[in-house]
């Protein structure tokens, strides 16, 4: 059964942490759907790319998806962070066992659910005093897994993160697989 992950995309999305970890899911066999949390379904990036979003928040169930994966991007995250739906849905996937992920500042927006109590975690290097006083643990790795939990540090490791997401859904061969594709390290 092929696995299906929503990815969120909010006004001002930091581009390569949500295009790498998208097609890096998609060559290893997983479903994404790509869900704004607007009103409308083009959402214009941090750099000024406009992508049409699959659909909108309003209509996905939590219930089709195995994990959930935030980008950065200062201005992306900071309407991540503004959205009640958004924090419901973080709760909401994290209570079910399912993948909660996040990468550069996306992980002040599962500190802001309150889901980190008891986890180690990593972010962009600004965010850490934000997210300190509200998980386990804090660490400069660029890849961090507490169980279903997958924090990442920014656009530089958004490579790393989504081959450590696809082996994580997919198993180390599928990973392996598709890093040797796109001649990864």
């Amino acid at each position: 059964m092929m696995k299906k992950v929503l990815f969120l995309m909010a006004e001002g999305f930091e581009d390569i942490e949500l295009s790498a970890p998208f097609d890096i899911l998609i060559r290893g066999g997983v479903k994404v759907t790509l869900a704004s949390i607007h009103e409308d379904s083009f959402v214009e990036s941090s750099h000024g790319m406009s992508v049409r979003a699959d659909a909108l928040l309003s209509e996905v169930r939590a219930d089709d998806f195995c994990g959930l994966f935030l980008p950065g991007g200062g201005r992306g995250v900071e309407n991540l962070r503004a959205s009640e739906d958004v924090l419901d849905l973080v709760r909401t996937m994290y209570e079910q066992n399912k993948w909660v992920t996040a990468i550069c500042a996306g992980p002040t927006v599962l500190a802001a659910a309150g889901i980190l109590h008891d986890k180690r975690v990593t972010s962009y290097p600004s965010e850490a005093e934000t997210i300190l006083p509200y998980c386990k643990s804090y660490s400069e790795d660029r890849v961090v897994v507490d169980g279903k939990v997958v924090t990442s540090r920014a656009a530089g490791t958004a490579e790393e993160f989504a081959l450590k997401f696809l082996s994580l859904l997919e198993g180390d061969a599928k990973a392996a697989e598709v890093r040797k594709t796109i001649l990864a390290r």
